[in-house]
């Protein structure tokens, strides 16, 4: 049995070379390059390699590499995208037992649990209950992957998706987990993704001043909008903390 190895930040063509797998699906849309494995072998795992931050991951059903020509950064991998494969993960106990398996090694790790500005730091079963300590389906912000959820939690949430995050040498990792059950039955969906930080960065807040100079420029008031939205959640932000530590759990430092 062999293993495909990758990493970020090395060109996506050498990369995909050293990696050990025979043959990869290429596409380049005015520059964007990717580098697709699909339908891969369910006993293949695919290593996320990088000292004291390596990941482990199979079974694995697609595996894609993204680079950017126009970054002139040595078509470097900036992002990549793995799908684990469904019909391994057929109840919800399956798929706990999975997520927990993967997120015992970030824990072992040196990667750091990720809280983004506009989220509450807090852990515990507090980084998924509202203001009225009740426990929501929308609710936006990730996980806290030190919490083992319980069984009736897990099938509440997930059923929305929901996500965990850690940063580690510069790259976020985020794993969404999602399911469906109708009557073909329990179908989950599980990514992992491992992004170069500061481009995931630069890339939202191009993206967000594109956003609300069109938005004002169609009248919309988008900048005072976003403006008082941001005040609000801080406001959200420092009661759901104070809410944490007086149910016992930690408000940590991000």
């Amino acid at each position: 049995m062999f293993n495909v190895k990758f990493s970020l930040g090395q060109n996506i063509v050498e990369t995909a070379k050293k990696s050990g797998a025979p043959r990869w699906s290429t596409r380049n849309i005015q520059g964007f390059i990717s580098y697709d494995l699909v339908g891969m072998p369910s006993d293949i795992p695919l290593v996320y390699q990088r000292p004291d931050y390596e990941v482990t991951a199979m079974p694995v059903y697609s595996f894609t590499m993204y680079a950017d020509k126009e970054r002139n950064n040595d078509l470097a991998v900036e992002s990549t995208n793995l799908l684990f494969a469904a019909d391994a993960l057929t109840s919800h106990l399956s798929a706990k037992t999975f997520v927990e398996g993967l997120i015992s090694q970030f824990q072992r790790g040196k990667w750091k649990r990720h809280v983004d500005e506009l989220c509450p730091a807090v852990s515990g079963r507090s980084s998924f209950l509202n203001e009225a300590g009740q426990a929501h389906r929308s609710w936006s912000c990730p996980l806290d992957p030190e919490y083992r959820l319980s069984p009736d939690d897990w099938i509440m949430l997930m059923y929305m998706e929901k996500s965990y995050e850690w940063l580690g040498d510069g790259v976020l990792a985020t794993l969404n987990i999602g399911y469906s059950d109708d009557i073909r039955g329990i179908t989950y969906s599980i990514q992992l993704k491992f992004e170069d930080f500061a481009g995931r960065k630069r890339r939202d807040e191009m993206n967000r001043l594109r956003d609300l100079a069109e938005g004002d420029a169609n009248g919309w008031k988008s900048t005072e909008n976003e403006a008082k939205g941001i005040a609000e959640r801080k406001r959200q932000i420092k009661v759901l903390e104070e809410n944490a530590l007086k149910r016992g759990d930690r408000v940590i430092s991000r």
